[in-house]
C-alpha cells in the first residue's frame, strides 16, 4: 500500500467485513451527511484513518483531540468511510486504487458509495428519488432486491466514478447510490432518502426524523465544507453530470 503513497491505518483491526459504505464530500454533501448520520445513530466506533502525502496538510480537532480528516468507523461488520475535507482532483485516482485494493485485501465486501445527482427542480421535489449504478451482476441484483431504480443514462464525475471504474476493472462488487439533490447546497433531505435505501440494503432501521428536523442546522454547520467542495467540483467539471452523453442527445 505504501507504494501507492496511500495508507489505510487500522487502529482497531478489522476482520470479517460484510460491507463498506463510503460518503465523501460531493454534490449536496449527500454522501457525507448520510454516512455521518449512520455513524452517529449506530454509535459506530472509530477504527482508523487514511493518510497520503497527496492530501492537503489538514488536521481537524474534535474535543481537543487532533484527527485525520479521512477516517473510518466500524459497526457489526460494516465499515463507514468519511472525509471532512473534499478530495483534491489530483488525489482521486490514487484514493480509488488504494481503496479498492484495501477492500480486496479484506475479502472483497460490497462497496456502497453514496452521492448526489443535481436536479434543477430540486425545490419542487418533496422526497428525492435514489438511483443506483452497479459494477457487477451480483451488485446489480442487490439493487433489484432493494427496489432501487437503475441510473439509465448520464455522466458520473469525481471520486465515486473513479472507485466504480476501479471496481469494474478488478471485478469487485460496487454500488453507487445517487440521490436527487441540490448541486451546491448541503441537502439533508437527499441524504434522508439515501439512508432509507441503505436501511433496506444493510438490514438497518436507522430513523431519519432527526436528520430532517435538524436540516437547517446541518446546512449551516456544513456551509464551509460545501464551499470548499464546490471549488473542487468546479475543477473536476462536475457540472457535466447534469448533461446527457452526446450520443443520446
Amino acid at each position: 500500500m505504501e507504494a501507492l503513497d496511500l495508507r489505510f491505518v487500522e487502529v482497531t483491526p478489522l476482520t470479517n467485513l460484510k460491507r463498506v459504505v463510503i460518503g465523501l464530500p460531493d454534490v449536496g454533501l449527500v454522501g457525507l451527511i448520510t454516512v455521518n448520520h449512520l455513524i452517529r445513530e449506530l454509535s459506530a466506533e472509530e477504527a482508523g484513518y487514511v493518510e497520503s502525502s497527496t492530501f492537503p496538510p489538514v488536521v481537524v480537532v474534535h474535543e481537543g483531540e487532533p484527527k485525520f480528516p479521512m477516517r473510518f468507523f466500524h459497526k457489526d461488520g460494516v465499515v463507514y468511510l468519511t472525509s471532512e475535507i473534499p478530495i483534491p482532483a489530483s488525489s482521486i485516482p490514487l484514493l480509488a486504487r488504494g481503496l479498492v485494493e484495501w477492500v480486496k485485501g479484506k475479502g472483497s465486501p460490497l462497496i456502497l458509495s453514496v452521492s448526489g445527482v443535481a436536479v434543477p427542480n430540486r425545490l419542487e421535489i418533496e422526497t428525492p428519488e435514489v438511483y443506483g449504478v452497479a459494477s457487477t451482476p451480483t451488485a446489480r441484483q442487490v439493487l433489484v432486491n432493494a427496489g432501487v431504480k437503475p441510473l439509465e443514462e448520464g455522466f458520473m464525475v469525481g471520486p465515486h466514478s473513479q472507485i466504480l471504474m476501479e471496481a469494474v476493472h478488478r471485478k469487485i462488487d460496487n454500488i453507487v447510490l445517487v440521490s436527487q439533490s441540490h448541486y451546491q447546497y448541503p441537502d439533508p433531505g437527499a441524504a434522508a432518502s439515501a439512508v432509507n435505501v441503505l436501511n433496506k440494503i444493510l438490514g438497518l432501521k436507522v430513523d431519519v426524523k432527526t436528520l430532517l428536523e435538524q436540516a437547517e442546522e446541518i446546512r449551516l454547520k456544513m456551509r464551509e465544507v460545501m464551499h470548499r467542495t464546490y471549488r473542487q467540483m468546479e475543477r473536476m467539471q462536475k457540472a457535466q453530470e447534469q448533461e446527457l452523453p452526446p450520443m443520446y442527445v
